[in-house]
């Protein structure tokens, strides 16, 4: 993994994602578009009031579906998070390195 995370595959996916999915008005795909762009790193990007405030009520939003899940529905979403992030580890160029440890 890197020091930017904006370099990691999924997260620049993710990215991606909000650039072409929200349209010019969005906070969030103004974010993504400006960090894509490489306007601004991430940090930066995210103390912009505008991103921040989309990005706090984003998070607010996401915390509560995530309570809402049942234990199981929780467990599947974990499972598929840690194959996600399993794969991402072995797409990574120091993952050779990891295996020969």
């Amino acid at each position: 993994m890197t020091d930017d995370i904006t370099r990691e595959p999924l997260a620049r996916a993710l990215l991606a994602s909000l650039a072409r999915s929200r349209g010019a008005n969005d906070p969030l795909g103004s974010l993504a578009r400006t960090v894509l762009s490489g306007d601004k790193n991430l940090r930066t990007a995210a103390s912009v009031s505008w991103h921040g405030i989309a990005l706090q009520a984003s998070f607010a939003e996401a915390m509560a579906r995530r309570d809402a899940l049942s234990p199981e529905q929780r467990a599947e979403y974990e499972r598929q998070a840690q194959q996600l992030r399993d794969a991402n580890d072995q797409a990574s160029p120091d993952a050779e390195e990891k295996w020969q440890e």
